[in-house]
């Protein structure tokens, strides 16, 4: 029987410690996720664009304009589409959070 009290205080201290670290800020939080699924569309258009997220290249879409994208970093980001024969772009600003997101760029001559 004080073998179970004992393991219930130990367990019940680790909690309050935890909890103190967590409240004022001296513990690292691990986010629960980084990372997302985007799926890409650009409605006005049906050609294949070139994707760029923040200036980097991600991929080109299909020749319905549509692509879907995994591991995009969550946070906010600028989605720019380009067309393969450099006609039509456009540009969007998402902020992506976990789960699946979907992107819409409107393009333009």
């Amino acid at each position: 029987m004080k073998k179970n009290i004992l393991i219930k205080g130990i367990l019940v201290l680790v909690l309050i410690a935890l909890l103190t670290m967590g409240l004022t800020g001296c513990g690292t939080i691990i986010p629960l996720c980084t990372t997302a699924t985007v799926y890409i569309t650009t409605p006005n258009d049906n050609y294949q664009y070139w994707i760029y997220i923040d200036g980097n290249y991600w991929g080109t879409t299909n020749w319905n304009g549509n692509m879907t994208l995994y591991g995009v970093p969550t946070g906010y980001h600028t989605f720019y589409a380009l067309s393969t024969d450099w006609a039509w772009d456009g540009t969007t600003y998402f902020t992506i959070v976990c789960g699946v997101n979907n992107v819409s760029i409107w393009t333009t001559p």
